[in-house]
């Protein structure tokens, strides 16, 4: 594949598939225990778009039932990759979060404004519990929210390509995750 020459590997395909699949069996004893306290299974919310991808790869690891419902988010301008002004959107579409407990899949937890909005939202609808999991965890300093399940840690500030994540709209689909540095 001939890629942009100012994209840098990162996390490669395999990586990602090795932290998926612990990340799976984390979940897997969660996702038991609260099937035997509560009769439910855990309820799996992909952050559309960029989650998901690791939410397909994600939901395949664990070891149970996982019930699914998508919500859409936006952060950014799609157009330029740059923090939408009013905040984070979200849009929660026949979610039945009442007495559930739930679990949000992101790719890709920064600020983690976008996560805590989306939890926010679904204890207000009544969730018992919002669990997450994101592939990456950016080290900010500015950080508001910690997921309960993360695959990598990465320190910079460059913007990451691939496995769901954008450069502009483009490439979500590489298997591998890039960094995008500047020319």
């Amino acid at each position: 594949m001939d890629l942009p020459k100012r994209y840098k590997l990162v996390y490669s395909a395999a990586d990602i598939a090795a932290v998926v699949s612990a990340i799976g069996k984390e979940i897997t004893t969660w996702a038991q225990e609260v099937y035997d306290k509560t009769g439910q299974d855990v309820l799996g919310i992909p952050v559309l778009r960029g989650g998901l991808f690791f939410f397909a790869d994600l939901v395949r690891q664990v070891d149970w039932s996982v019930r699914i419902a998508p919500v859409k988010t936006w952060g950014y301008e799609s157009s330029n990759n740059h923090m939408l002004s009013g905040g984070v959107k979200v849009n929660l579409v026949d979610i039945a979060a009442r007495g559930r407990h739930v679990l949000l899949i992101d790719d890709l937890c920064d600020t983690g404004r976008t996560l805590e909005a989306v939890s926010g939202t679904l204890m207000a609808a009544g969730a018992c519990e919002v669990r997450s999991a994101v592939l990456i965890k950016r080290i900010l300093t500015d950080e508001t929210y910690e997921p309960d399940y993360v695959g990598f840690r990465f320190e910079g500030a460059e913007w990451l390509v691939g496995y769901g994540m954008d450069d502009a709209e483009r490439w979500r689909n590489l298997s591998s995750i890039y960094v995008i540095k500047k020319e």
